[in-house]
């Protein structure tokens, strides 16, 4: 028998070529032939000499020569081969064949995910769970082996679990007691069948599970092993399966079985704490890969059950070594992130102590040079920082301490030799300690940075300090710390080597960008500002080193030095023109010394196009952009940098909500200030409270009143006009069609709703309306204005919500856009979503509300009777009669307009009026004149007069003649006791529009017939009719057109 030569480098090589080859043909379907090749590389290999192909003697004789076959890259290679044969027989429909080639692939190499994972889905379909298990563990077990390789790529294996879980389910081959968790347990401690039986245990309701104590069994072999120093595949399944217990366990029983498990733990010798402790003892004795998957599966149940046991377990872990350090953090992570409430008698004032050394041990993680973990560390420091600790004795002022007491290692103090005054420095802990407290915790932040007093520290280490890494903390520091108006002023105040905090500000590498950018066309260069500070940036280790490779060497490392240089600079700069933005939003006077040193308003557009056209790092520039646009000044500025900003710029979450909060800004006017902020606490007032209580404000002494954190003036409404048109049309209206794309494709909630802002200010402007409609604004109002916030099913502070100026301006918009657009351009869907949102702001108190969304439902009304419908069956007519009553005529017209296309319908209203009419007709006493009175008919013809407002005759007339084409209705007309009105509006008008629909309603009264009725009500009817002839014929000398004398000869 002749074996392949494993030392030959090349002839593997010439395997790889062939496999390569037969791939190919897999690749472009051609099996058979692929399987042929694949077979004479295994055939060759392992000395087989026969042609005909049989699989059972290959698996064999690869069994028998397996030990010969010692080279690793080859084994390898072979069981890719026999994996891909059998994935060629899979495909021709040879499932045992391809079984068979499997197991041959597990003998070659016992590592190989595809083969395994397609036995376990091969034993799955012969129903052989049992089987299907134990590959779906070894499969588990390749990963685990390597968790880092696996940690970005699909793990097939697991939706295979689901699948063994939902069909043991389904099937229910649980029966004949097998389901006992009893049973299963006791098998499980018997070791037999541990997989399959530890799967069933899953499936059983955690009512049985609580009821048997199958937790606390589990719990007890646990230990068992664990005294006996034994950590097997058992021990890592029990707590894989105890993890999935408590993580699926029903809200309703989890108090109970984390209950349970805990006092499973306390009820013996060991705690859990001394039970990981243990294993973590062992990790140099026992199998290491074993010890690691149970440290994990503990880990994981530590925030689940919460409680000091599981914070004491994860400080063990967070401070032992050799461990998976980001699981750990992950598992912290979520014990913080999610609140709890823990029962009284659960409190344990250890939960500080434990509390404090898990803060402290995070904080000590922070070092430069290990910071590898450096998002997850941030993450749980800000998780621990935001978290309430409901049921815990943790106070804010508790929580204060331990920071406090955490960073103090971290501050150093060392006293000026000319002042003797102590100086303080920190170290990188301090400072992403402190960006963490900034972010999820400013209470904190706040009284932290009292307490050291770290200000004024902060500006000397920035305008001193060597290390540009520190310099750049630092001011990262007191560009969050400017944020509050407390520290703001004392940072102002700040003064070092006889100047002040702007003056140190405008350095020169400062002034020197200014002077490049001004006389630039907008391409600024940041090189030429390096001649300026290279006197104050010490250059280290810049010596030349002769020779050959040395040079190279030499100039490669100038080379990097440079461009962190020029990073550095760019950032130096960036950052004091944010600063710059930031402090001139204090005060007027502080605005005007920013101005005088730094022109925001002509200079940062300027920096933002450089920043975008050359794709450098963008987020400090926008910030500034986001603070500067507030001032009223930059509405006056040149905006043509817009366009080229929302189509360049690095689109990223952060960006885009700097972006966008920019052009809000610019659209933004100073009555607009608060007028999408939707604060709950401030609801409870009206605006008559609202008043009060700002009245009362300004009657307060200085120092009583609330500090505002800012002083600025966004415009008034003339600017903030002109700054919405200059916006809408820059770059061929660049920016409106970047806000409604940016809609559909942000998910930030935020970012969101500060669009709708800018659409809403943009849509204030006639005429952009057909513009943004054009775009499909009108729908992006319309999902927000329907959008479960503002449903009373999904959302119980919904009226609430409703009841602030943020909806009501958001369905304003909506109504300028059915006004602005012909009815016959609306999509059936938009106008049917948009009646519900202008019902709603028709019932509110403002006229203006009230005015437009009348206008906008009424031009709605006239697209079809479906939606005439449902105005209709949700009010509708009702919800315009309630405007008639007002003092304002506007309104009135527009209610009656409301009302005219209503009646315009085939039989939306008709059939509620003739019913109503019915009624009183039936009523009337036999022998008497029928006595109509209907309120709205009433309404319609009280507004029919010859005094009244032209507009609002023409509106009540052509509602009236509308509802009369109906004959059941018209034919009681003359019993309606103001139908005089008509007739007298006949008389004393001259618009041939309004004498139109007098005739219109005349005709259809007079050509009806009376039907059902007795001779008294004839002849009245009779007599109304001669009257209205006589009426008619006495105005024939207004009907000028032969529409008008087309009606008198049906008349008359």
């Amino acid at each position: 028998m002749a074996f392949f030569n494993m030392c030959e480098n090349r002839d593997l090589e010439s395997l790889e070529l062939m496999k390569a080859e037969a791939n190919t043909a897999f690749s472009k379907s051609d099996y058979q032939t692929a399987f042929k090749m694949y077979y004479n590389i295994l055939k060759d290999v392992v000395g087989i000499d026969s042609l005909d192909v049989d699989l059972e003697f290959l698996k064999n004789r690869v069994k028998k020569c397996s030990s010969q076959l010692t080279h690793p890259d080859l084994r390898k290679l072979l069981s890719t081969v026999s994996s891909n044969m059998a994935l060629c027989c899979n495909r021709m429909e040879k499932k045992d064949d391809a079984k068979s080639l499997f197991e041959t692939a597990i003998v070659l190499d016992d590592n190989n995910y595809k083969a395994n994972y397609n036995l376990a889905h091969s034993h799955l379909l012969a129903k052989d769970y049992n089987m299907s298990l134990y590959y779906i563990e070894r499969c588990q077990k390749i990963v685990k082996t390597d968790i880092s390789g696996w940690k970005n790529r699909n793990q097939p294996h697991l939706d295979l679990m689901d699948q063994v879980r939902q069909t043991l389910q389904k099937n229910d081959v649980s029966r004949e007691g097998v389901s006992d968790p009893k049973q299963l347990v006791e098998e499980v401690c018997n070791e037999k069948n541990v997989t399959l039986n530890l799967q069933r245990l899953r499936l059983v309701p955690t009512r049985r599970v609580i009821q048997s104590e199958a937790l606390s069994r589990l719990v007890e072999l646990c230990q068992s092993k664990m005294k006996e120093k034994i950590v097997d595949d058992v021990l890592v399944s029990v707590w894989s399966c105890l993890y999935h217990m408590l993580y699926k366990c029903e809200d309703e029983f989890k108090d109970e079985l984390y209950s349970q498990f805990m006092s499973s733990f306390k009820s013996k010798e060991c705690s859990l704490y001394d039970y990981v402790k243990n294993l973590l003892n062992m990790n140099d004795r026992g199998p290491q890969a074993y010890v690691a998957s149970v440290v994990i599966n503990v880990a994981k149940c530590c925030p689940l059950v919460k409680g000091v046991d599981g914070l004491s377990v994860l400080l063990l872990l967070l401070e032992a070594d050799g461990l998976d350090l980001d699981l750990v953090l992950s598992s912290t992570l979520v014990y913080f992130s999610k609140s709890t409430t823990v029962a009284s008698k659960q409190v344990d004032s250890s939960f500080n102590v434990l509390m404090s050394k898990v803060i402290q041990k995070l904080v000590s993680m922070c070092e430069e040079e290990c910071m590898a973990g450096k998002d997850q560390v941030e993450a749980c420091l800000m998780s621990i920082f935001r978290m309430q600790f409901e049921g815990y004795e943790v106070t804010q002022d508790s929580l204060t301490n331990m920071v406090n007491t955490a960073l103090e290692p971290y501050i150093t103090t060392e006293l000026d030799p000319v002042s003797g005054r102590p100086l303080l420095s920190f170290e990188n802990n301090w400072y992403v300690a402190a960006k963490c407290m900034f972010l999820a915790n400013k209470t904190i932040f706040k009284a932290h940075m009292v307490v050291t007093g770290a200000l004024q520290h902060l500006v000397r280490v920035h305008f001193t300090e060597f290390s540009e890494r520190i310099r750049r903390l630092s001011f990262e520091t007191l560009l969050s710390c400017v944020d509050f108006v407390e520290f703001r002023q004392e940072i102002l105040d700040s003064v070092h080597g006889n100047e002040c905090f702007l003056e140190l500000l405008n350095s020169p590498e400062l002034v020197r960008f200014v002077k490049e950018l001004v006389n630039s066309n907008v391409k600024a260069n940041y090189k030429v500002i390096e001649d300026t500070v290279s006197a104050r940036i010490v250059d280290v280790g810049t010596s030349t080193v002769s020779g050959g490779s040395a040079q190279t060497v030499s100039e490669r490392a100038g080379v990097i030095k440079q461009s962190e240089k020029q990073d550095f600079l760019r950032w130096l700069v960036e950052s004091r023109v944010l600063m710059f933005a930031k402090v001139s939003l204090h005060s007027s006077q502080v605005k005007d010394e920013v101005l005088n040193l730094f022109d925001l308003f002509k200079l940062l557009p300027k920096m933002v196009l450089y920043t975008v056209n050359n794709g450098l790092e963008q987020e400090l520039v926008l910030q500034a952009l986001s603070f500067a646009t507030l001032h009223e000044e930059f509405k006056k500025a040149d905006l043509s940098f817009l366009p080229e900003l929302v189509t360049k710029y690095k689109k990223s979450d952060c960006s885009t909500l700097l972006v966008v909060q920019s052009i809000s800004n610019l659209l933004r006017g100073s009555k607009d200030r608060n007028s999408f902020i939707e604060d709950l606490d401030l609801a409870k007032y009206d605006s008559d409270q609202i008043k009060q209580l700002k009245m009362l404000q300004e009657k307060l002494p200085a120092q009583a009143k609330l500090t505002t954190n800012g002083n600025y003036f966004e415009g008034n409404d003339e600017f903030s006009n002109m700054a919405r048109s200059v916006v809408f049309s820059v770059g061929d209206c660049a920016v409106p069609a970047y806000l409604s794309k940016t809609y559909k494709s942000v998910s930030s909630d935020h970012t969101k709703m500060l669009v709708v802002e800018a659409l809403h200010y943009l849509a204030l402007n006639v005429n952009h309306r057909r513009y943004l409609q054009a775009l499909g604004v009108m729908r992006t109002f319309i999902n927000v204005a329907n959008s479960s916030k503002y449903q009373q099913s999904q959302n119980r502070l919904a009226e609430t919500y409703r009841s602030m100026t943020c909806y009501k301006l958001i369905v304003q918009s909506i109504a300028h856009l059915c006004i602005a657009t012909a009815p016959t351009n609306h999509t059936f869907n938009d106008a049917q979503d948009a009646i519900q949102p202008l019902m709603n702001l028709m019932a509110d108190e403002n006229e203006l509300f009230q005015y437009e969304a009348a206008l906008a439902l009424t031009n709605l009304l006239s697209i079809n009777d479906d939606i005439r419908k449902r105005v209709f069956s949700l009010g509708g007519w009702d919800r315009f009669s309630s405007l008639l009553f007002s003092d304002n005529e506007m309104l009135k017209t527009a209610a009656l307009e409301g009302w005219c296309n209503l009646c315009a319908g085939d039989d939306v209203v008709h059939g509620h009026f003739y019913l109503k009419i019915r009624s009183q007709v039936e009523s009337t006493p036999e022998g008497k004149v029928y006595e109509v009175n209907v309120h709205d008919i009433n309404i319609m013809l009280m507004f029919i007069a010859h005094n009244i407002r032209q507009n609002t005759v023409s509106a009540a007339s052509g509602a009236l003649a509308l509802l009369v084409r109906d004959s059941r209705i018209a034919q009681y007309m003359p019993f309606v006791s103001r139908f005089e009105n008509v007739l007298k509006t006949l008389d004393g008008t001259d618009d041939t529009s309004i004498i139109h629909r007098l005739l219109t309603a005349l005709s259809c009264v007079v050509n009806s017939k009376l039907r059902d009725t007795n001779e008294v009500n004839e002849t009245h009817f009779n007599s109304v009719v001669q009257n209205v002839r006589s009426t008619v014929r006495r105005n024939t000398h207004k009907y000028t057109n032969k529409t008008l004398m087309d009606l008198y000869n049906e008349i008359c």
